[in-house]
């Protein structure tokens, strides 16, 4: 019979007791810090943000070190595996695709992705009107999956990278799918030329993501969440850096 896998965190502090050291073990999170205010570098040069914030806390509650690494979200992911860090933060999304591959928490804020789109009189002002236009999502990503949950359009996929703002002011697609955050910002950065539909195109849930071998982490971060939710420490890291809608807030999650 195969030996039993030590966990993670059994393993962690057992080096560190075999090292003759009490400090806690480090854990390394890594995010790419460019979705403010989420995750982002703050003026001192440092990664910051709702999300690097809750990860420091939950880290600390459990007895770790942490330690924050910034790294292209390509890279992130496929570090889980690798043990390059022990876990993601950076906006992502739950999706069954992932959760064959890593390992969720429980989400922390329930997100969606929204339809960006031009101001004017023939403009598309619902999600219906959208049906006969050109749509289209950059990467293969969230935005990417909601783009292709809509019927009737004409879907056009933008690589990574590619300018999707640009594409839809010159009129080269329709509407762009984006993070909600991200599009709310955009439009109220454009000087009236840009607008956010009200109804989500898709929910969406956003959560930590770890290496499938990282149960114990999972369930010690699980509960750590919880305990923050109940205390109202997540509440006051929300106001403290932003993450709330405002009353002029143009996507209606709950209409």
């Amino acid at each position: 019979m195969a030996a039993k896998e030590t966990p993670l965190l059994e393993l962690l502090f057992f080096l560190g007791a075999a090292l003759g050291t009490t400090q806690a073990p480090a854990l390394r999170i890594a995010s790419d810090a460019t979705f403010p205010p989420f995750h982002f570098i703050g003026e001192s040069g440092e990664p910051t943000g709702f999300e690097i914030a809750l990860a420091r806390l939950v880290a600390e509650r459990e007895g770790f070190r942490p330690y924050v690494v910034v790294r292209p979200y390509d890279d992130l992911l496929p570090g889980l595996a690798t043990g390059a860090h022990h876990l993601v933060a950076a906006t992502t999304g739950i999706t069954p695709e992932r959760e064959r591959l890593y390992l969720f928490t429980k989400p922390y804020f329930e997100t969606c992705q929204a339809a960006l789109v031009r101001v004017g009189e023939k403009e598309p002002t619902t999600l219906a009107e959208l049906f006969g236009r050109r749509v289209g999502a950059a990467g293969a990503g969230t935005s990417a999956r909601a783009l292709a949950g809509l019927q009737g359009i004409e879907a056009v996929a933008l690589g990574k990278g590619e300018a999707g703002v640009p594409f839809l002011e010159e009129g080269k697609i329709d509407a762009l799918i984006v993070d909600e955050f991200g599009a709310v910002r955009t439009a109220r950065a454009s000087n009236g030329r840009l607008r956010v539909l009200a109804e989500p195109v898709a929910l969406e849930r956003y959560a930590f993501v770890l290496s499938l071998a990282s149960d114990d982490l999972k369930a010690a971060f699980n509960s750590a969440l919880e305990a923050l939710e109940r205390e109202g420490s997540l509440e006051e890291l929300r106001k403290e850096f932003g993450v709330e809608r405002d009353e002029d807030w143009p996507v209606k999650m709950n209409p």
